[in-house]
C-alpha cells in the first residue's frame, strides 16, 4: 500500500487516570463539584457505603460499652413528653421491656440503616432529577452521590459526637443530639412548643453541608449548576422537615 494513500495516524487521547479513595475524600471536602465529576464517571457506591457502615459499627462498639440503656431510654421518653402520661410503675415496665432489646436493636440498625437510607434517598432524587429536571441520571450515579455524601459527613460528625460525649462524660445522650449545631440550641426544649423545636433543630449546619454536597453531585450528574440542582435537593429536604414538624404537632 502506498504511503500517500495510507490513513493518517490517530493520536492517542489523554489517559484518564482514576482517582483513589483518599483523593475522592479530599476532593469532596474541598472541591466537591470537581470531585463528583470524577466519581460519576465510574460510580461505585458500594465503597463509601461499606465505609459508612464500618464507621457506624466502630461508633456503636464504643457507645454500647458506655451507654446505660435504661437511663438513655428514660431520657428519650421524658424528652418526648410521654413520661407525663405514665404512672411510675408503667414507666418502669416500659423501660424493662425496651432495655432488653436496646443493644440488639442498636447493632441491627447500624447494619441495616446505611444501605436502606442510601437506596431510599437515591431513588427519591433519581425521580426528582429525571422527572423534573429531565436529567439523564443513572441509578448507580444517584447511589454514588448519596453514599459518598453521607459517608463524608459521617466521617466528620462521628468523631465529633464521640469527643463531645467523652468531654461531657455523658453517654446517655442521643447521638443525633450530642453535637448542637442547629437553631434548637437557642431554645429551651422543655418549654418550647414541639413543632417549633422540631423546626429549629432541623436548621442544622451539617444538614446544610449535606445538601450542598448533594446539590454538587446532582448538578454534575444533570449538567446543571450547583445552584440549579440545589432547588431540587432543598425541596425534598423542606418536605421532610414539614412532615417532621407535622408529626411533632400531632404526637
Amino acid at each position: 500500500m502506498n504511503d500517500a494513500t495510507a490513513p493518517p495516524a490517530v493520536a492517542p487521547g489523554p489517559v484518564v487516570r482514576e482517582r483513589g479513595f483518599g483523593q475522592h475524600l479530599a476532593g469532596l471536602l474541598f472541591s466537591p463539584r470537581e470531585e463528583f465529576a470524577s466519581i460519576l464517571a465510574r460510580p461505585r457506591f458500594w465503597v463509601p457505603l461499606a465505609c459508612w457502615m464500618a464507621l457506624g459499627i466502630a461508633f456503636t462498639a464504643v457507645w454500647m460499652q458506655k451507654v446505660e440503656p435504661r437511663e438513655f431510654l428514660r431520657n428519650q421518653i421524658q424528652l418526648s413528653g410521654r413520661a407525663d402520661k405514665m404512672d411510675p410503675g408503667q414507666l418502669e415496665r416500659v423501660l424493662d421491656a425496651q432495655a432488653r432489646f436496646f443493644k440488639p436493636f442498636g447493632w441491627v440498625s447500624v447494619a441495616v440503616a446505611p444501605p436502606l437510607i442510601t437506596f431510599l434517598i437515591a431513588l427519591v432524587f433519581l425521580f426528582v432529577f429525571r422527572f423534573f429536571y429531565a436529567g439523564e441520571v443513572r441509578l448507580a450515579q444517584s447511589l454514588a452521590v448519596v453514599a459518598w455524601t453521607f459517608f463524608v459527613v459521617a466521617l466528620v460528625t462521628t468523631p465529633l459526637v464521640l469527643v463531645v460525649m467523652s468531654l461531657k462524660g455523658e453517654w446517655n445522650l442521643s447521638p443525633q443530639e450530642a453535637v448542637q449545631a442547629n437553631a434548637g440550641m437557642f431554645l429551651d426544649r422543655q418549654t418550647t412548643a414541639r413543632p417549633l423545636y422540631s423546626l429549629a433543630s432541623s436548621l442544622d449546619l451539617f444538614s446544610f453541608w449535606t445538601m450542598w454536597l448533594l446539590a454538587s453531585g446532582y448538578g454534575v450528574a444533570t449538567r446543571r449548576t450547583t445552584a440549579a440542582a440545589a432547588a431540587g435537593v432543598v425541596g425534598v429536604w423542606a418536605l421532610y422537615v414539614l412532615v417532621k414538624v407535622a408529626l411533632a404537632a400531632v404526637f
